[in-house]
This record gives C-alpha cells, structure tokens and sequence, in this order.
C-alpha cells in the first residue's frame, strides 16, 4: 500500500513521533516482520486499521499510496430509509465452497497472531484489520429454518424473532440485516461451517445521538455493545466491496444482491482558510536552524496545498482563500478551523517552526474597576493599615440573607456589612495579648431591597485605639483624636483626587441604619461626594468597645467603594507663574448666632471674590454667652496678591470691606 524500502523503521518511528503519535516498542516476528506497537489518542479512531495508518503515514512521508486496480466492479442497490444517521449493509452469496485459505492469507493472519479457520473466517478477520470494519456472516438455510418474517412497511424496519431461542434480528422487506443475540446461542442456530451454501453477510453503522433509538429498536444485549462501537461509517463501502470480492474469488461465491440502506442527508460544510492567519497562529519557520533568525520564512504557499492532498483533503484555490472539503474518515476530529491549522503544522512538522514568542503593540483590555480597587488598597498600606480578609459567611444572625445549602450549619447567612467582622478581628487580635491593629477589608456585602438581591464591594476598617500619640516626649501619650482619624482618611480621598465633604449622618441613609449601632451617636457623619451619601464614619460605641474589648478611642468606618471607582477622575494641572509682589493679610472675625457651616460660607465666597484675593483660611473659632444666647465666634484670614504690581494698603481695604459684604450677605 505504500513504499517503505527507503526508510528504516526507526526513521519512521521518529517521524510517527514528531507527529503526535506514540511508539511504544519496535519488534520483529519469527518470519522477519517488523511490528510497531503505537498507541493512538481517542479523538483519531480513523487510523486503528492498516489503512488509517498507512493513509497517516502517506501524508507524513509525503508519499503517495499504491493502490491496486484489479478490481471488479460490484453492483449495489441504495435504499433511503426514514432513520436519520444510521446505516445498514447487506447482501447475499450462494455456492460457497469452504475450505483452507490460501498461504498468503494465513501469513498475513499470522503476523497478528490469528489462527487461520477457513477461507470465509479468514477474510472477515483481514478485513477488520484492515479495514477496521466488522461484518457478520449468517447461514441462511441455518436461519431460514427458524424465522418467521413480520411484515415491514415501505423504508422502515420491523423486528422478527426465531421460533426457538429468542434471538432478535431486524428485518426488512423479509431480509435479515442485524442480528443480536448471545453469542453461544448464535453459534449453534446460524454459525457457518464446512457445510455451509448460502450466507448473508451484514453490518450497521448506529449514530450515537441515536444509540437509545436503535437499541430499543433491536433490543440489543450487553455482549453486542463492543460490536457496536467497532463499526465505522467511513470506508464502510470500499470494506465491504473488498470483502465481497474476496470471497467471490477465494470460495468461488455468486453474488445475488447488495442493499445499502441510509439516510443521505448527512453533508459535511467545507473550511474556509485564509493563508495569512495559517501562518500567524503556526509562526515562522527556519530549515536552517539559525537561532538568529535571520533566515525565517513562512510555510509556502503551495506547501500548505501538498500537505492537505496528501490528507486527501480536496482544495479550492481561490482568490483571497481556500475552501476545504475533508475526506468523511477524519470529520470526527477535524471539526474547527484551529484544527485543521494545527494538522497542516503536525504535518509539515512542528521540530521546523521557531520557539519565538511574537510581539504585539496592544495589550490586552483592563478592568478598570480591579485597577482602582488595586490603587485603594496600596494608598490603605502606604498610610500604615494592615489588610484582612474574612469569610462573607457569618454565624447565625437576624436582618441577613440566608442561603438554602449552606456548607455549614453554623455559617448560613451572607454579611451585609464589613465592619462587624473587622472589629471581631480586632477582639481576636487583642485576646491574644497582641496590641490592636488598624485594619481594613475591601469585600463583597449582600443585601435585599424590595425583593432584590443585590451584590456589591465595600471598603472597612479601624484605626485608632492605642495610646501613642505625644506633643512632647516628656508627655504621656494619648489617643486618636477623632480630627487625626479623619484626617487619615482624607488623605485616601486626596490621594484618589476626591473631593468628600463631610456632614451630618442622615436617617434615611441605607448603610447607616443596618451599621449605626456599632457607633457613638453624637460622633458619627456621613461621606458624600456632591449629594450623594458614599459612607458613615464615626468613633466606636462605648457599648462595642467594652463588649470587644477594644480601646475606647477607636474610629470605624465603612464606604460604598463603587461610588469611588466612578467618582475617581484623573486632574489635569495647570501651571501659572509665581507673583514676585508680597502678600497683603486681613482678619475678619464673625459673629452670630446662627449655627452655619464654614465649608459652605466659603463656596458661596469663592463665586463672588475679586480676582486679588489669593486665598481664606479659618484660623480661629469660639463661643461666648451673651443675655443666655451662644454666640459663635469665627476668625478668617484673607490672604491678597497681584501678579502685576504690589498692592496699596487701600486697595487692600477697599477690597476687604467687599469680602465683609458678602459674608454679613450670607448670613
């Protein structure tokens, strides 16, 4: 089938090798055959016969197969039947003369360690070596003893059963064409032997999408299953015309019939390729092994055209690309184009391509998200807290989602916030005779508002709690005051280019209601970026404190993060020259009764100040009591500057007086 003179076998063994096939050993018979036993993977069943493997070693190679032309042609009658996907064959010879095969036969039989039967025997196990097909050889006057034949509709099949010792069969047209049974019974109604005439030679090809289908239909039993997965579609014809021609020539037979019986609606959709992404995923080649890669070439053009002929693949060349048609025996694996790339690269070898990882400008996409999430948590380390992560599980509590089959029966309920389990950390740590750490968590919190359950990502953690602070070292130590604990967390929001104002806690804040109990009641506020409310942060509840056994001066605080992620803008700078003029200060102090709010005094300022004026700082406040009423006392400073020319103490004033306006406007 193929001329192997000019290669040894260990030459083959290595090109099998490259090929992805594996050689387990190489040994010789005593009649000087050399066998390579080959191991063959699970998607490429095409190649478990001699002529899947020397199909496979023709492309390697890049020999073509000799093929035989003495054959004679045998008629065989097509029938379309209503079963989708499967196939029957079977015919029908009479005069047959059993006898001893011929010493050619029995020598090939040999090789493979099957003893020769007869003639008959003999070609069907050749012909399932070679062809790796299986066919079934009845005596029909054996069977016709026994049968009585059920009426069959027009391309249907019906079943029929013997009068002694059930055995199913499947009938059409009062012909026999399956036949499942166990075998000892089968040997003893219809076995062929010397005395046999007339026999029906069958086999059937079963879907696998429709194996419940047919099984029921023959009612096949546990002994026949190995059978039915040694049957294969492809070459089925040409292994069964060769089986027909042997024992025509080799039992002297007459042929009377041949029916092949299918469903010819199975179409197989051909591969479009494009020349330039076959050697973008395959890469460069270089056939003189210079690492520098100065010789590196792609797969020609009409090398990739050879390498799939030889795979008896049929190529369109067209224009811009190829379109493909595969040979029926390889549709089980070569199903994607991916896959009949990495074909076209096994066989041109893949020892020939270079390892070198290519280059691409473009970078994959980033979730942005992740990025600033990332970007969170180093400024948190920077500042000096420490990261914890718990278990989004909790022990049994009220308020909380509980799922249906939880791992465990003590952790049934998802958190709703992160707070709680970092003060539990906090307990944990110090119980432990370690001195309390500031922490923080960015985890996911699970909640249910109006019969929706959502998911999101929260940013917690404490600080604060240990005695450490000093003006003097001759000084005792004190504790986070609560403008040093927020003025940690400013710096996150300065860091992120945030800007956070900072306001009184509102009832009707969601997160601050499920939380507000972990904190002080009069020392708690609310985060907002513009109006809308992104988190609480406050001193722990004295009640907490002693529960957990954690400092008094203790700061916690927990923020929505994705109000973060989407606030979080990259600021454009701009730089201006610096004023060489000096400076000019006054004070203004304010009195009233009225509590107002700095922060919004001077908003409404900055819309309506003079261009001279540089800056205003508060940098003074009290309280004195006048006939029972508080009075608040405010001192700003105005800081005033011209980049033109050094102001005059009257410009200053006149300037001041405006400022003054504004401020008893407001009020």
């Amino acid at each position: 089938m193929i001329k192997l003179t000019d290669i040894s076998p260990q030459e083959l063994v290595i090109k099998l090798t490259l090929a992805g096939f594996e050689v387990e050993n190489i040994t010789k018979t005593s009649t000087q055959d050399t066998i390579l036993n080959i191991n063959i993977s699970a998607n490429r069943s095409d190649v478990m016969s001699l002529i899947g493997i020397t199909r496979e070693i023709s492309a390697i190679l890049k020999q073509p197969l000799v093929r035989t032309s003495n054959q004679h042609n045998i008629q065989i009658t097509y029938k379309s039947i209503d079963t989708n996907n499967n196939n029957y064959l079977y015919g029908s010879l009479k005069d047959i003369k059993i006898k001893p095969s011929p010493l050619w036969l029995q020598s090939k039989l040999q090789c493979h360690g099957i003893q020769s039967q007869n003639n008959l025997n003999d070609i069907i196990h050749l012909i399932e070596l070679k062809w790796g097909q299986y066919f079934e050889i009845f005596d029909m006057d054996k069977i016709s003893k026994n049968i009585k034949f059920l009426q069959s509709k027009q391309n249907s099949l019906s079943q029929l059963s013997l009068k002694e010792n059930p055995i199913i069969l499947a009938n059409h047209q009062e012909r026999i064409i399956a036949i499942e049974t166990d075998k000892e019974k089968l040997n003893k109604l219809i076995e062929v032997d010397e005395y046999t005439k007339r026999i029906s030679i069958q086999t059937y090809i079963v879907n696998k999408s429709n194996n419940k289908e047919v099984s029921s239909l023959l009612k096949y039993i546990q002994n026949s299953n190995k059978q039915i997965k040694t049957r294969k579609q492809f070459d089925l014809l040409n292994a069964y015309s060769e089986t027909i021609l042997l024992i025509r020539y080799l039992c002297e037979a007459q042929i009377q019939d041949t029916i092949y019986m299918t469903n010819p609606q199975i179409t197989y959709q051909p591969f479009i390729l494009h020349e330039n992404h076959v050697n973008n995923i395959l890469g460069f080649v270089d056939e003189f092994n210079d690492i520098s890669l100065k010789n590196r070439t792609k797969i020609p053009k009409q090398e990739i055209i050879q390498i799939l002929n030889y795979l008896n693949c049929i190529v369109d060349d067209q224009s811009i690309n190829w379109k493909i048609e595969i040979p029926p025996y390889r549709s089980q694996d070569l199903i994607r184009n991916i896959d009949l790339i990495e074909e076209i690269g096994r066989m041109y070898g893949f020892n020939k391509f270079i390892d070198h990882i290519p280059t691409y400008k473009r970078t994959g996409i980033k979730n942005k998200k992740y990025l600033k999430i990332n970007q969170i948590r180093s400024i948190l380390r920077n500042i000096g807290f420490t990261e914890s992560i718990h278990y989004s599980l909790i022990k049994m509590q009220t308020d909380y989602l509980r799922i249906h089959n939880p791992l465990n029966e003590d952790y049934k309920d998802l958190r709703h916030n992160l707070i709680h389990s970092i003060i539990g950390a906090n307990y944990n740590n110090v119980k432990q005779g370690n001195e309390p750490i500031e922490i923080f968590e960015i985890g996911r919190i699970f909640n249910k508002i109006n019969n929706f359950y959502s998911e999101n990502i929260h940013l917690a953690g404490i600080l604060g709690g240990k005695e450490q602070y000093r003006l003097e070292w001759s000084k005792k130590p004190t504790a986070l005051t609560w403008f040093q604990a927020k003025g940690d967390l400013e710096e996150l929001f300065e860091r992120l280019q945030i800007n956070v104002t900072w306001k009184k806690a509102e009832e009707n804040y969601h997160l601050l209601n499920k939380i507000k109990h972990f904190f002080y009641p009069n020392r708690i506020a609310s985060l907002y970026i513009q109006d809308q409310p992104i988190g609480i942060f406050g001193q722990l509840d004295l009640r907490i404190s002693k529960e957990f056994n954690i400092p008094k001066y203790t700061y916690g605080f927990e923020i929505e993060i994705h109000y973060l992620i989407k606030t979080i803008n990259k600021h454009y700078y701009y730089f201006k020259n610096y004023s060489k003029y000096p400076y000019i200060i006054r004070d203004i102090t304010i009195s009233t009764a009225k509590l107002i709010e700095v922060n919004t005094l001077l908003n409404q300022l900055k819309n309506k100040l003079d261009p001279l004026v540089e800056s205003i700082t508060v940098f003074d406040f009290y309280s004195t009591k006048k006939n029972n009423c508080t009075i608040n006392n405010f001192g700003l400073r105005v800081k005033y500057r011209s980049t033109t020319n050094t102001l005059t103490n009257e410009t200053v004033d006149s300037l001041n007086k405006k400022v003054e306006l504004s401020i008893k406007q407001y009020l």
